[in-house]
Parts: structure tokens; C-alpha cells; sequence
């Protein structure tokens, strides 16, 4: 979550009133007419200071006001400022579910107070949790290994099976949540082993890809990990994994592999990780976990592609997560965490407590959190079935790879992501035979392209950016913002990640940049998700290449300007018009511009999904 800073309103007070204190009366009198008409019980103090102060609302923004208001001016108030956000149908750049139907909104209305920590109290709440964990870990062919008990069964069957080994799993606040539990998981079962043969159970470390989502990176700073960052390859932008046994030691407690990449929206290879990680054992005897970050992947990747392997079928898969509130479609604030069987989890990370009446045993990161989220996925697991989710998901694959070509063929942007790609071609390593019309007629067989998420990152083509310089992409990006879409651009992961020296000092050596990481590197980005419809998708198509053809003219506009002014050189006028854009595409804001001088921008900014 985004930290907040305290806000001294009484200063804040002070500052307005001594900038706008000519206007005093002017606040006064269309203070005087709001409370003409109709809002007579809201009880406003009859101090100027105090009228002009709640006519701004200033104190009740940043202090708890002295008296109250009506609840429908209260909710009013709220209300319009909401209206001031950005449109959850027209955000391209979150993966969270955004669509709810009127059955949903009524469970979750009537689910909404219960406090799933409340397990004596709701039953039902921990049985329907109980449900959604089986469901998944049967989705994610989790082992379940029995023995015989000696008890005849009723039907005078085989006997009785109890359960030897079975998936655990908890639900939590979201898969950023469920990576530091799989990854806590991964250290404790490290620290016991090491502890077991009387090894130190100092510096331990984690590997993962330059690409991990933000969270994979908290869990190693917050619990004390090296984060032994691994680059992507320059073919498709995931973990190159012929950097990986380099990395290695008998330190590593694990390695995160992401199944859905927020950058491309790629598969890495568990398989072929897995493979790697079984010849160092053979080689050193040291065993190495997998925890799968499948946030995105989780539900679409059995869903749509049964054949790739990446879930518990692979034995060195350990743990999994993902978001309930993405591709889940369930409304934001649910993930899910399963491990392989109970004995990876250890007795040092439950907690057993009674409370409430209950005894429970619970592994999280927060106590207290809505249940109506649980209430919303089993009714997602009834509701759509396996079919349904298919449909949602070849609906949004179909529409993404759509787009994909569609921008090619515009000749103004190639795309980074492979999924309209057939399958084994990367967008940096194509075949030269290969057309984008190949793929217009098996669009919807997704076994022939790339294993991917409903995901399109693209940029502008290098014959683009030659032939309009001044153009930097980022203000592609605020111009659609200014037609209500929200699209995010932003650099793509290190190919070559820069190290940390023994003080803890980033070194970075700049002779390793290269034209696909960090010179001509930004990307983006749209996530088609199940609530952008065919027309909202013919909408954008068109409002993109308006955008493009828009900048294009300015540039010639500006360019006609600047020939007939023969005191600059070519060189300075290009870098003029350029930082005039940027300026505009970052409002201003010195920190997020870096102005074009001899030397290409580059940027250090972490992708948010």
C-alpha cells in the first residue's frame, strides 16, 4: 500500500485564508445560499472562519470534525470526489477484476460485516474456504497420498482411505500476500534442515527474475533474504535461464518462477527450471524448492492450457499462489496460497489460538479480513464451472492476440508480448517468413501461440522513432488518458542486472545496456480482461491510432515552425521539441523526467499491477 504522510491542517487553514482572504465575502455569501437551500442540519458554526473553513472542507478532510452531518450529505460529499477517479472499465492497466453481476453484489452485500478470523462464529464461511482449497489444489494437481485404515466402508468397497499427505493451503489478501507466505515457507524449511546437520543458517538467499512483481522483492528485504535478482532474456523478456546454475549455492532456499509475467504476460519454464535445479542436486546434493507466483497464471494456465506443465505435477513445486481478485474474477482483496502437502508447512509458522469459542490454527500475515471474498469465488467456482471460465478467458485471449496484430499492422508499434505469436517464437527472435495474417485465421487456437495471459506490451517500431525522434512514447500514454483510457507505459526488466556491493552500494555498469534494456526500452502496456467488450476494444483501436496520427502532426507543425527560424541547429531542435513533450506527458513533474540532452533517457521505475 502506498504510504500517506500526516497532513498539519491548521496551517494548511492558515495558508488558504491568507491567500484568498479578498474572497472572504464572496465565500461567505454562496455559503450563505448552500445553507438556504436545504442544508440547514448540517450545523455549521456560525464563525466566518469556521464557514469558510467547512465550505472548502479543509478540516473535515484531514481532522475529525467536531459535530456531524446527514448521512446523505456525508455521502454525497464522498460521493463526487469518487467521481474524480478513473474509470475501473476503462483501466487497461490493473489486472483485478473490475466486473461483478447483480447475484455477486447481492451475497457480498449480505456477507459483507462477517470477519472470516471469526471461525466458531461462521461456519459456513471456513467450510466454503475449505471447498475453494480443494477446488484449486485439484486444479493444480496437488498430490493426495492415502493409506488403508482397516475399516471396511459401508458400500463394501475398498476399505476406508485416511490421508498420509494432502494439500494445506489459507486464503489472504491478495497473491503479493501469498508469495511471502510460500517464501517464509522456503526459509523455515531451509533454517531446519541447515540446523539438522549443524550448518549455519546465516545469509540465506532467493533467486527470481528481473521481471518479479514488486512483492517477490519485499519478502526477500522484509524477512532478511538476499535477493539474488536473475535478468530476463532479450528474446521474451522472461528469466534467462541459462543464468540461473551460476546463482546457485547451498544457501538458496528457493527460487520464485512466474507463471504470468505483469511485464508480457508470459509463462517462464517450471519444467525446465525444475530440470536445472535436479542436476545441481546431482551435482552438489543440495535440494532446491520452487515456489510458483502464478498471480495471474493460476487460473488461466489449467484453464486454457491443460497441456503446459507448471503446477504440482512437477515434484519440486513446493508452493503456489495467486489472485482470486484477478483472473479469479472476484472483487479485489482475495489470494490464494497452497503447499504442496502439510508437512512443508512447519509447526513454527501456525498458530494455534482459541478464540471466540473456537480453537483455530492459521497461517497469515494479518488476522481480521472480510469474508465475502471466499463467499464470491466458491460462487465464481458454481457460477462459471470450468466451461465458463474458458469462455471469459478465450474471449480475452482472442480479443488481446486481436489487438496484438492489429497494432502491428498499423506499422506504428511492435509488440513485446508473444502471445499472438506461434508457439516457441519470441517478439525479439521472429521468423523472417512469419505474417501477422498466419495468424488472423487460427486466432482463437490457442495451443498454437505462446502460453500467455491476455496481455499486449507494446512500443513504438524503431523506424517510428527514427522518423519522429521528438515523439517519446510516454505521452501516447497521457494522451489516451485524456480519452478516459488508462494505460500504463513504463521500462521493461533488466537483461543485465546491475549488483550490490559488500556496502550494500548498487553498482551498475552502463557499457551493459543495449538497445533492449534501458536505452530504447519502454513498453505499453494493456491487460484485456473479461469487461472490454468488442465495442470497447473498436474504441480503443481507433482512439490510439487517432493519438498517434495526432502527435505526428504536432511534430510537423512544430518542425515547420522551427525551419523558418534559422538560429538553431537541427540537433538542438530536436531535443527542444522532445522536452517539450515529455514535460507535458509528466505534467511537470521533475522527477519523472530525465530531458534528452547527447545521451538516451533511461528509467528505474518498478511496474505496479
Amino acid at each position: 500500500m502506498t504510504l500517506s504522510s500526516h497532513v498539519d491542517t491548521d496551517a494548511l487553514e492558515d495558508k488558504i485564508f491568507e491567500k484568498s482572504s479578498p474572497k472572504h465575502k464572496l465565500l461567505q455569501k454562496y455559503n450563505d445560499i448552500l445553507r438556504r437551500h436545504g442544508n440547514d442540519e448540517t450545523n455549521f458554526e456560525e464563525t466566518p472562519e469556521a464557514a469558510v473553513a467547512r465550505f472548502r472542507g479543509v478540516a473535515n478532510k484531514y481532522r475529525i470534525p467536531e459535530t456531524g452531518m446527514p448521512s446523505d450529505l456525508a455521502y454525497n460529499i464522498v460521493h463526487d470526489e469518487m467521481a474524480l477517479d478513473g474509470s475501473t472499465t476503462l483501466n487497461l492497466a490493473s489486472f483485478v477484476n473490475v466486473h461483478t453481476d447483480e447475484e455477486t453484489m447481492k451475497l457480498i452485500t449480505q456477507n459483507l460485516t462477517k470477519n472470516l478470523a471469526d471461525n466458531d462464529e461462521y461456519p459456513m464461511l471456513i467450510e466454503m474456504q475449505e471447498r475453494c482449497i480443494s477446488i484449486l489444489a485439484n486444479l493444480w494437481h496437488a498430490p493426495l497420498v492415502t493409506e488403508d485404515s482397516g475399516i471396511k466402508t459401508p458400500h463394501g468397497k475398498e476399505d476406508i482411505s485416511t490421508f498420509k499427505r494432502r494439500a494445506i493451503g489459507t486464503p489472504c489478501t491478495g497473491s503479493s500476500e501469498g508469495v511471502m507466505l510460500g517464501g517464509l515457507a522456503m526459509k523455515k524449511n531451509w533454517q531446519a534442515k541447515r540446523k539438522a546437520k549443524g550448518l549455519s543458517t546465516d545469509k540465506p538467499n532467493i533467486l527470481m527474475a528481473s521481471c518479479a512483481q514488486v512483492a517477490l522483492e519485499k519478502f526477500a528485504r522484509y524477512f532478511d533474504v538476499e535477493n539474488r535478482l536473475i535478468g530476463v532474456s532479450d528474446k521474451d523478456f522472461l528469466i534467462d535461464v541459462d543464468k540461473i546454475r551460476e546463482n546457485l549455492d547451498e544457501n538458496t532456499i528457493g527460487i520464485y518462477v512466474i507463471v504470468g509475467s505483469t511485464y508480457t504476460g508470459g509463462f517462464e519454464n517450471v519444467e525446465k527450471i525444475a530440470e536445472i535445479l535436479d542436476q545441481y542436486e546431482k551435482e552438489t546434493g543440495h535440494w532446491i524448492p520452487i515456489h510458483v507466483d502464478a498471480a495471474s497464471g493460476g487460473f488461466i494456465a489449467p484453464i486454457i492450457y491443460p497441456e503446459f506443465n507448471w503446477d504440482f505435477q512437477i515434484p519440486r513445486v513446493m508452493s503456489i499462489s495467486t489472485s482470486g481478485h484477478k483472473f479469479g474474477l472476484v472483487t479485489v482483496g482475495l489470494g490464494w496460497v497452497l503447499f504442496r502437502d502439510e508437512s512443508w508447512l512447519p509447526k513454527s509458522l501456525r498458530f494455534e489460538l482459541s478464540y471466540l469459542g473456537g480453537l483455530e490454527e492459521s497461517f497469515s500475515l494479518n488476522f481480521s479480513r472480510p469474508g465475502y471474498q471466499i463467499v464470491h469465488q466458491y460462487y465464481n467456482f458454481l457460477r462459471w464451472g470450468k466451461q465458463g471460465y474458458y469462455d471469459v478467458f478465450d474471449n480475452a485471449l482472442t480479443n488481446a492476440r486481436l489487438l496484438s496484430l492489429f497494432l502491428e499492422e498499423s506499422g506504428y508499434f511492435t509488440c513485446v508480448s508473444n502471445l499472438h505469436l506461434p508457439l516457441g517464437m519470441s517478439a525479439r527472435n521472429r521468423d523472417p517468413s512469419w505474417e501477422p495474417s498466419q495468424a488472423n485465421e487460427i486466432i482463437d487456437e490457442h495451443d498454437k501461440f505462446n502460453p500467455a495471459l491476455p496481455v499486449v506490451s507494446f512500443q513504438l517500431t524503431k523506424e517510428f522513432s527514427e522518423e519522429y525522434p521528438e515523439i517519446p512514447q510516454s505521452l501516447i500514454s497521457t494522451s489516451l488518458r485524456k480519452k478516459k483510457w488508462i494505460i500504463p507505459n513504463y521500462p521493461l526488466p533488466r537483461i543485465n542486472v546491475p549488483k550490490e556491493n559488500e556496502d550494500g552500494e548498487v553498482e551498475d555498469d552502463e557499457s551493459l545496456w543495449n538497445e533492449a534494456n534501458g536505452l530504447n526500452n519502454e513498453i505499453l502496456r494493456v491487460v484485456v480482461k473479461y469487461n472490454l467488450t468488442a465495442q470497447l476494444l473498436d474504441k480503443l483501436m481507433h482512439d490510439i491510432i487517432d493519438v498517434v496520427e495526432g502527435l505526428i502532426k504536432s511534430v510537423k507543425l512544430v518542425r515547420k515552425n522551427i525551419s523558418e527560424s534559422k538560429t538553431s541547429t537541427d540537433k538542438h531542435n530536436e531535443e527542444l521539441i522532445y522536452n517539450m513533450l515529455l514535460s507535458i506527458s509528466n505534467d511537470g513533474d521533475e522527477r519523472l523526467i530525465k530531458l534528452k540532452t547527447d545521451e538516451n533517457k533511461t528509467s528505474n521505475a518498478k511496474v505496479i499491477c
